[in-house]
């Protein structure tokens, strides 16, 4: 007669968390994500000169919305492509806003208290002859062809933290805000330099990154159980030592991008965006509003150089 088997204690225990498990998969998302990124980043420097070609093969398009629209549909999320009610408008123009007056209020921080142009520090800086007429269509499409698409990554997110992590709305924002951030600042970017500047060095250090971004998810996931569990049980796991070594390491490295002042200014700006464009899904449910946030935060970014010229 069969015993029955006893439940592994935990130090042996592999099985991973529901959130662990929801968090790795969200973080390989991101990773995978990275790579299309840079794939296509990398067909558009060959065919900049291809007509229609060149634009659709931009890592915004390519790269950012293709992949992340297929995730969506396999993951089955019910993603609303309706417009905000009349009565959220409030609501839509707040979040839209709101990343704008920041970007202003930074600039006129950045020039009283440190003597430096915010345009310049994040690189948009134009000619005198340039005119705000003149370059507004070009950053519309870079924007339109590159970063504004984040807006769909948002909807992923939140979809995915309320859905199948089970965060409440709260929750979801603030981590959708950080999520956002350490793709652009810290994958976005790695894959795009790599890109531009390849180096053996480069590729096992990018190679690093994506490995502990993953391994960051999985232990964010155990983190988040034991606080939901407020137990320190779930997190005891030492066959998983190493993954939580890795994972913490990401945690205090992105932090200290954050930590320069006044360059983390910028990154501050964007996880403000990220929250802002979470926010507004989540009060509205439409994939217009983070899409509009977002386009209208890169535009901004882009011509934050006229409003310094304006002003000072």
């Amino acid at each position: 007669m069969s015993q029955s088997l006893e439940p592994l204690p935990d130090e042996f225990d592999i099985s991973l968390p529901h959130e662990a498990r929801e968090l790795g998969r969200l973080s390989l998302f991101l990773v995978c994500t990275t790579l299309t990124i840079g794939l296509a980043y990398w067909l558009t420097l060959r065919l900049r000169g291809v007509p229609v070609v060149g634009p659709l093969s931009a890592y915004g398009v390519t790269g950012l919305a293709l992949p992340t629209l297929v995730y969506a549909k396999y993951r089955g999320l019910d993603v609303s492509v309706a417009l905000p009610r009349p009565t959220q408008v409030g609501n839509v123009a707040a979040v839209v806003f709101t990343p704008l007056i920041a970007i202003l209020a930074t600039s006129v921080v950045t020039m009283v208290a440190f003597d430096t142009s915010f345009a310049a520090l994040v690189g948009w800086t134009y000619s005198p002859q340039s005119s705000l007429l003149g370059i507004l269509p070009r950053a519309t499409k870079f924007s339109i062809l590159g970063r504004g698409w984040y807006g769909l990554l948002v909807v992923v997110l939140v979809e995915l933290l309320r859905s199948r992590v089970g965060m409440r709305s709260t929750h979801a924002i603030t981590f959708t805000a950080a999520a956002g951030l350490y793709f652009h600042s810290v994958l976005r970017d790695t894959s795009l330099s790599l890109v531009t500047a390849a180096a053996t060095w480069r590729f096992y250090a990018f190679a690093v990154v994506l490995v502990a971004t993953f391994a960051g998810g999985i232990t964010l996931g155990f983190i988040y159980r034991g606080a939901v569990e407020r137990s320190l049980r779930v997190v005891y796991r030492p066959l998983y030592v190493p993954v939580f070594a890795l994972g913490l390491f990401l945690f205090a490295a992105f932090v200290t991008i954050l930590a320069e002042v006044p360059g983390g200014f910028e990154h501050a700006l964007w996880a403000l965006a990220f929250g802002s464009a979470a926010l507004g899904y989540e009060r509205t449910d439409s994939v217009w509003v983070p899409l509009v946030v977002m386009f209208v935060f890169d535009v901004g970014f882009r011509l934050v150089h006229f409003f310094e010229l304006a002003v000072f």
